[in-house]
């Protein structure tokens, strides 16, 4: 169970964090720290693309490169990133287990009860 705020990022954040685990096997507090990316967030300029900062500045150049207009974003206005938590039950080795994250963005925090 996970959930991501952030109004037209949180479709984006949704799959990115679901990538995150899936695809690259990352537990739940690395998939929320991974640097974001969010496509069209300025409305007068459809193809700005924001990029957190530790995205490599290689990609960043890379992107650039292709056409399209980035913007590298830090401190306060990673807001545009939104924020969430995770919840993750799975089994290992016939043992369930439960594993959480909380995003660094926001205000939360995730411990054992």
């Amino acid at each position: 169970m996970y959930g991501v705020m952030g109004g037209f990022m949180q479709p984006q954040g949704h799959v990115q964090i679901l990538l995150n685990t899936l695809v690259f096997g990352l537990n739940p507090q690395a998939a929320l720290d991974a640097p974001r990316f969010c496509i069209g967030g300025d409305y007068q300029l459809g193809s700005l693309v924001y990029i957190e900062e530790g995205v490599k500045p290689e990609v960043v150049d890379g992107l650039r490169k292709l056409g399209h207009h980035i913007e590298v974003v830090d401190g306060m206005s990673r807001a545009v990133f939104g924020r969430g938590q995770v919840i993750r039950a799975h089994w290992d080795d016939g043992q369930l287990v439960y594993s959480a994250g909380s995003d660094q963005r926001g205000d939360g925090a995730a411990f054992p009860a």
